[in-house]
Parts: structure tokens; C-alpha cells; sequence
């Protein structure tokens, strides 16, 4: 009697683990579709969420994002509850709500561990997917519109190169040399040799990866006051990328030997620029996560 009990429970976790994997993939379906408009995707969202759950019949979803609220036809506030925040640049957007609108009987907890879990990778992959939605519209306009150069004083650009702990000596290396590309120029290109290191502080560029879509990924905007092509400062003297500006842009060209001898003597300029570089990675991969979402939990 134990034994089979022991299976009964066995199968049981098994048939949740499966409409959690399907729910996944429903998910990750409707999210690689990026042509789909965000209320398109929402309400593709509320229909899929609920395959994931236990009590799938009586369970309803509400998502809220940017003052757009999509739910399910039965949707009704409970105290049987489940929620995860949409995030986006360590700024909560919006919110995924599940709820079961009607009593349950069960001596197990309303809302099991893995249905938390799943609910917080769901809200995490469609997170991802606004923020990459958002920055592939927000390079659309810039290509399309007719932006002015900006104009960023040169004691601005000292101050914050000061603010990274440089010396005055150091700040004259690093401004030494000046170049100015025009809109939809090319800044870099992905596997060309390189011995510098970009510092954009006028316009806005943007950042790709050739090859794995017809037009190349583009995976970042660059603003003013950051760095082009700081990974092959240690790695591969080539760019791992491509680059083009946006908008009129103004960049210094600082020769990769430059920056590291100051690395190696100064070690609170080190410190700020390895933070810069680590908080760039992270959010560079966060956007990249989207595309992956098909290989997700082993599909």
C-alpha cells in the first residue's frame, strides 16, 4: 500500500513537472515572435499561463505593464494569490498576477515551490522581451529621425573621466585624439583587427552581432559616456561586434597599451572600470537571454 501510494505521488509530480515544461515552451513560443504587439503578447500570455498551474480550470491571469492591463475573461481578486514584478533596468514596470477564483481542498500548500519558480521565470523572460522589444523601436527612431548632434562640453567630459579616479596626465591620454563619425557610419566591425578602445561621449551609436539574424542583433544603444570595444583590451586584439552611430557622434580613440599601464598603476581607476564593464556584461546578457529562449530548461 505505501509502494503504490509512493508511485500515485511519484506520477503526480511528474504530470506537474510535464505542464510546467509545456507552459515554458507556450511561453517562449509566444515571446519569440517580436513582429507580435505587446498586447498581442499579453494575451497570448494570460491564455498560456494557466496550462502550468494545478487547478488549471480555475485558475485566471492578470498581466499589467505599462499602463496596459490584460486578463482573463473570469478574472476576479482572491485571497488565492500569486504574483512576480516585470522588471526592467532594475525598475519594476509591471506585474504577472495568478489567481484561483474559487476554494481549494488540498493538503498540500495553495501555490507549490515549482509554481512560484515558474512564475518568476515566466515574469523574467517577459521582462526581457519588453526590454528588447523597447530597444529594437528605440534604434528604429533614431535610424529614422534626424537628430542633431548633441553638444557635451569638454570639461564635462574631465569630470567624469576625474569621477573614474584619473589623474590629470591620464585624462590628457585618454583625450588625445578625437574622432567624429557621421549618422550610419560604421565605428567598428565584428573580426576586424584593433589596438584601442572607443570613449563615445557625443551621440548615440548602437552595438550588433553579424549572422544571427538576416540584419545582425542589435544588442545595445550606446550613450554618451561609455566605452567601445573594451573586450579585446585582454582577450583577442579584434571586435566581437559590430558598431554604428545613430546619430552624428564624437569619440576619443585611446590606444589599448595606454589603458592598461594605467590599470596597473592605478588601482582605484581599475576598480571603477572593471564595475563599469561588469554592470555592462550583465545587462548586455539579460537582453541576449531572449533569444535563447527555445533552448530553455533543455528544449
Amino acid at each position: 500500500m505505501i509502494e503504490q501510494n509512493n508511485i500515485t505521488s511519484l506520477l503526480q509530480n511528474l504530470d506537474e513537472r510535464t505542464k510546467e515544461l509545456n507552459c515554458i515552451y507556450g511561453v517562449d513560443e509566444a515571446l519569440n515572435n517580436f513582429e507580435s504587439t505587446i498586447d498581442e503578447v499579453m494575451t497570448k500570455l494570460v491564455e498560456i499561463i494557466p496550462s502550468g498551474w494545478r487547478f488549471t480550470d480555475i485558475c485566471m491571469v492578470k498581466i499589467c505593464f505599462d499602463g496596459i492591463e490584460i486578463f482573463s475573461e473570469n478574472y476576479k481578486e482572491t485571497e488565492l494569490k500569486l504574483s512576480s514584478k516585470i522588471v526592467i533596468d532594475n525598475k519594476a514596470v509591471g506585474e504577472i498576477f495568478v489567481v484561483y477564483i474559487k476554494p481549494i481542498k488540498t493538503e498540500k500548500r495553495i501555490f507549490l515551490p515549482e509554481e512560484i519558480n515558474l512564475l518568476n521565470i515566466i515574469a523574467s523572460k517577459l521582462s526581457n522581451f519588453f526590454l528588447l522589444k523597447r530597444l529594437r523601436h528605440t534604434i528604429k527612431d533614431l535610424e529614422n529621425q534626424n537628430i542633431p548632434q548633441l553638444s557635451i562640453k569638454e570639461d564635462n567630459v574631465y569630470k567624469w573621466l576625474e569621477d573614474l579616479n584619473l589623474t590629470d596626465d591620464e585624462i590628457q591620454k585618454f583625450t588625445n585624439v578625437q574622432i567624429k563619425f557621421k549618422k550610419g557610419e560604421t565605428m567598428c566591425k565584428q573580426g576586424s583587427l584593433t589596438s584601442y578602445t572607443m570613449l563615445l561621449t557625443e551621440g548615440f551609436s548602437k552595438n550588433y552581432l553579424e549572422g544571427i539574424q538576416e540584419h545582425g542583433f542589435n544588442f545595445s544603444i550606446v550613450k554618451p559616456f561609455n566605452f567601445i570595444g573594451l573586450s579585446s583590451l585582454y582577450g583577442s586584439n579584434v571586435y566581437n561586434f559590430s558598431g554604428s552611430a545613430l546619430t552624428p557622434c564624437n569619440v576619443y580613440i585611446i590606444e589599448n597599451s595606454i589603458i592598461k599601464n594605467i590599470l596597473l598603476n592605478n588601482s582605484d581607476f581599475a576598480q571603477n572600470i572593471f564595475k563599469w564593464y561588469c554592470n555592462t556584461t550583465e545587462r548586455h546578457l539579460k537582453r541576449l537571454s531572449c533569444i535563447a529562449n527555445k533552448q530553455s530548461l533543455g528544449r
